[in-house]
Parts: C-alpha cells; sequence; structure tokens
C-alpha cells in the first residue's frame, strides 16, 4: 500500500498507534497542539534534521534502524547538556509512491528508542515530497540539578575524558562506503557497523558528568573539532595523549585495511555521539567512578592549558604538536 493511496490521516494515526501512551499530565499526538507540564527547571530544546542521501542511504540502513538513530543523535544533545530527555516531535517528508510499510518500520525504530531513553513522542507533520526523504526531529528535555552544563566553561587545569570509544562509527562508515552491507558476518565489521548504524545516547554518563563538568558537549563533528568549540573562548587550549584515546580493536583491524591511521578516525572521523567532558581535578576520581555505575567506559585522554589551540602529545609529559579540526560541511558545492 502506497502513502498517497492512504492520505495524511491515516498515515498520522498508524503513527500514533505505533507510540505509547503519553504519561499523565501530558498531550501528546491528535490535538492542534502537544503540552508538557510545567517545570521549575526549565526545558532543553534541540533540533536536527535527516536528509536522504545527505545524512543517511536506504541502502545502509532499514528504516527501523533510522528511527532508532534519529532519536539517539538527538537524545545526545540533551545528555551533552547534563540533561534528561522528555518528549519528541517528528516531522515527515515522504513521496506518495513510498510504501506504508516504510514509514511504519521507521516508526517501530523511533518507539524502540523512545523506550530506550523513557521519552514520548508528542507530535509532529507529515507532508509530501518529490524525489526524498527528510526526517525531522525535535527533542525537549530537563536540564540536570547543576542547571544546563555548556560546551564553554572549561579551565586550564581541567581534565578531559571521553565515554566509550572513538573512531568506530567512521569505521563502520569506511565498510559501508566501500560496499560493505549490515549485517556482516565478520566481528569486527559487525562491531563498527552497529557504532554507525544505531549509536546509543549517553543519557545516565551525561547526568552524572553534569554534577561536577566545566564543559560538556557530545562528539558528531569529530574529537579535535569539538576541542576546538570547548576551547574557542577563554584564551585556553588543550593537549590530547594520544596512547590514552579509547580506540578498539575492531576499528585498528578496520583502519588496517584501508591502509588508514586509526588515530585519524578518533581525532577527525565524527557521529561518535561519545560525551566529552571537561573535569576538575579534584573531582576526577568520581568520573572514573561512572564506569562501575553505568558499564560505560570513562576515558582520561588529555588537559585543558592555557596555551591556545589544539595539541597532541605521545603521551602526557612528551613533546606536542598542533592539530586542526576538519568541520563537516552542511553545504558543499553540487
Amino acid at each position: 500500500m502506497r502513502i498517497q493511496d492512504i492520505g495524511e490521516r491515516e498515515l498520522i494515526s498508524i503513527i500514533h498507534r505505533l507510540q505509547a501512551r503519553p504519561p499523565m499530565g501530558y498531550i501528546g499526538i491528535g490535538d492542534d497542539a502537544a503540552f508538557i507540564p510545567p517545570n521549575s527547571r526549565g526545558i532543553l530544546i534541540s533540533q536536527d534534521m535527516l536528509v536522504e542521501n545527505l545524512h543517511f542511504r536506504g541502502d545502509w540502513m532499514t528504516p527501523e534502524q533510522l528511527g532508532e538513530k534519529a532519536v539517539a543523535v538527538n537524545v545526545s544533545d540533551i545528555a551533552a547538556m547534563g540533561g534528561t530527555p522528555l518528549a519528541l516531535l517528528t516531522s515527515l517528508s515522504v513521496p506518495g509512491p513510498l510504501d506504508v510499510d516504510w514509514v511504519e518500520s521507521l516508526y517501530r525504530g523511533i518507539a524502540k528508542a523512545l523506550d530506550r531513553y523513557g521519552v514520548v513522542l508528542i507530535g509532529g507533520d507529515t507532508v509530501g515530497s518529490q524525489d526524498r526523504i527528510t526526517l525531522d526531529v525535535t527533542v525537549l528535555g530537563e536540564p540536570g540539578p547543576s542547571g544546563p552544563i555548556l560546551k564553554t566553561g572549561a579551565r586550564p587545569g581541567d581534565r578531559l575524558f571521553v565515554s566509550g570509544r572513538l573512531g568506530a562509527s567512521y569505521a563502520g562508515f569506511m565498510l559501508l562506503s566501500h560496499g560493505t552491507t549490515w549485517p556482516s558476518t565478520v566481528v569486527a565489521e559487525r562491531s563498527v557497523l552497529m557504532a554507525h548504524i544505531t549509536p546509543i545516547a549517553r543519557v545516565k554518563v551525561g547526568q552524572q558528568l553534569g554534577t561536577w563538568a566545566h564543559a560538556l558537549t557530545d562528539i558528531s563533528d569529530g574529537l579535535v573539532a569539538e576541542l576546538e568549540e570547548i576551547t574557542r573562548f577563554g584564551r585556553i587550549g588543550a593537549v590530547i595523549f594520544e596512547d590514552r584515546l579509547p580506540i578498539d580493536a575492531a576499528t585498528k583491524v578496520i583502519a588496517e585495511r584501508f591502509a588508514s591511521d586509526p588515530t585519524h578516525f578518533a581525532l577527525y572521523g565524527g557521529e561518535d555521539y561519545e560525551l566529552l567532558a571537561a573535569i576538575p581535578p579534584s573531582r576526577v576520581a568520581e568520573v572514573q567512578e561512572i564506569e562501575a555505575r553505568t558499564g560505560v567506559v570513562m576515558t582520561e585522554i588529555g588537559v585543558i592549558t592555557e596555551t591556545p589551540g589544539i595539541r597532541m602529545a605521545p603521551s602526557e609529559g612528551e613533546a606536542e604538536h598542533v592539530i586542526q579540526g576538519k568541520i563537516y560541511n552542511h553545504f558543499p558545492v553540487a
């Protein structure tokens, strides 16, 4: 059955049926506007758009996986503020000849991710498209007790921590762009493909880091690019210790296959959606305890310095050299 055969109202009805009932006090899908009960801490809001053949490809992932990823990358923005995600809105633009099953699969993935993060879908919009699919997601969240944790509060001497592993998502991207398809039977391939296709937002880690972090962000555009954002104000810089970068065996295997340096994947790859935090030295031991509470590896990878610029050393105390970020271009020349 095609979308153009059932119309917008029936499509919205299908999406509504796939979602959980909103919590008490919320007004979700079905009225002219959604409603979230008042919140004394304020509300965090983030929005992200995914465009077919620019941000995702239909031959690289299933619609369900796309739905999961769309939620995760938006929820990650709330985690990066030390907050708790509460509600989600989606706007979907699709060609009329697209099969309804595709949309159902997409919203099954969205529902699966919403359950994972304790979030509810409260509304959105649907509209036709001439030639491609566009999914626009808005997420609302609640700041932690310390308020929103910005990416610009780092101070000289702060220790830099990252969650999880770095470079795996880019390794997965390299496989997909060279013809490897999901699912792979090779363990290393499957590991990095999962990192790219179905990232996990580090909500619990962000909530706990938000208790002590001077600065916090998620790694969407690459580690070096995010460090440049953290150190942009305040006449500060950062040093990365290369030997401490959390690069797993699977990422190293894939990098070697493409005759590439896995450190390059970790520094510039992007779409890891791990958290990067600047932590005062007095709180380092407490940050390390997060790993035991959440099961997510926390790695100290560097330090904020009084000298501007991003530098890297083979290990702490050794000679440093300047490195620069590579920002993803959202508007490439056709």
